[in-house]
């Protein structure tokens, strides 16, 4: 997909500079992924931050064996 936008060149500059990127569609594409992932990696966190297991000592060893 084409499209048009403007970004600060700077942070443009610096994200080809430290990634070792070939070219500013690598870095945006990059870029959008790394922040998807890490959106995703937040959800799951929240989600189971609250995840609670009723297990017993006597009940987990019988699983682990």
């Amino acid at each position: 997909m084409k499209i048009t936008t403007h970004i600060d060149g700077n942070l443009l500059k610096q994200a080809l500079r430290e990634t070792h990127a070939s070219s500013q569609r690598e870095v945006l594409e990059t870029g959008l992924k790394n922040l998807l992932a890490d959106i995703k990696r937040k959800r799951f966190v929240q989600d189971f931050d609250h995840f609670r297991l009723s297990l017993t000592l006597k009940d987990l060893k019988r699983l682990r064996a």
